[in-house]
């Protein structure tokens, strides 16, 4: 029995124990990736309020080319970016605006020109669906209105009326998912091995050794393993009776037909029967004078 708890590390033990239980890993991963994910999105985008919504709209400037031919060397994308956020275009808009300060103007908008001078695309960002619609609205107004304000242009038009759309620049939701399968693919890992570490179920050849040596191991059924150590050790034609930890049960007229055979082999389901439940077979056999012959998978 000491050299059973002494026993030394089996790593075909341990892979039988790991390949049984590999589905708590991939299902516990996939779930903690899930929870992962869920946890950020409910914290993000629900908690904090931080989704961000963007509106982007295109206007067509048209300018004064004939009083003013150098206009266009003046509103270029750099200038632009800082003009929509300057007074004359600001305060125009809020006059279009209740309740929406001046800040939130200003934090909120951009300008940008991607190719063609002529086409100005204003961007208004924020996590405020209804604010950003509003200020996007404010500015169809607005620009018109500065145009007129200024010789250099001749008229600014909506060219492209967006819809609002759910805009992250750098969102979490890969990063979250990923963390939570990787501490789902750890904690798992360790439970398994954890409990392998208290799992005294018979997986391997040695196992049986190291508890009952004095009960061969025949090997694994229809093998030539089987076939070999069966007429080696057993009478060929002996009456051998098989018999399960699940079959067994304490009855005298079972032990009786047990005790005239020629012995019993036990059929060892690896990985499923436990040294708990055998040893009381094994050794209520041997207190009722069965003779155990073997065992087999």
């Amino acid at each position: 029995m000491t050299d059973f708890y002494a026993r030394p590390l089996d790593l075909r033990r341990l892979f039988g124990q790991f390949v049984k239980r590999i589905w708590i890993v991939v299902l516990t991963t996939a779930v903690c990736a899930l929870i992962g994910l869920g946890l950020y999105v409910l914290y993000s985008h629900v908690m904090s309020g931080n989704t961000v919504y963007r509106i982007r709209n295109d206007y067509y400037i048209t300018f004064n080319h004939e009083d003013f031919p150098n206009g266009v060397d003046y509103y270029n994308a750099y200038t632009w970016d800082s003009i929509l956020r300057d007074d004359p275009i600001v305060n125009r808009a809020l006059q279009e605006l209740s309740g929406v300060g001046k800040d939130e103007i200003l934090k909120s908008v951009t300008g940008e020109i991607l190719g063609d001078y002529r086409i100005l695309t204003v961007v208004v960002t924020g996590t405020d669906r209804e604010l950003i619609s509003k200020i996007s609205d404010a500015y169809k107004v607005a620009l018109p209105a500065f145009a007129d304000m200024i010789d250099m242009l001749a008229k600014i038009e909506l060219w492209t009326d967006a819809e609002i759309e759910v805009y992250d620049a750098y969102t979490r939701e890969g990063n979250a998912a990923f963390l939570g399968g990787l501490i789902g693919l750890f904690a798992s890992l360790f439970a398994v091995l954890l409990y392998g570490i208290f799992d005294d179920a018979i997986y391997t050849e040695r196992d049986w050794r190291l508890r009952y040596p004095d009960i061969p191991y025949l090997g694994r059924r229809d093998t030539d393993e089987y076939s070999v150590n069966r007429s080696h050790l057993l009478k060929y034609d002996g009456n051998y009776i098989e018999l399960t930890t699940d079959e067994f049960k304490f009855d005298r007229a079972e032990f009786d037909r047990l005790r005239s055979a020629d012995g019993v082999l036990i059929k060892l389901k690896a990985g499923r029967d436990r040294f708990e439940t055998m040893d009381k077979v094994v050794f209520t056999l041997i207190k009722q004078d069965v003779k155990v012959v073997g065992v087999m998978e």
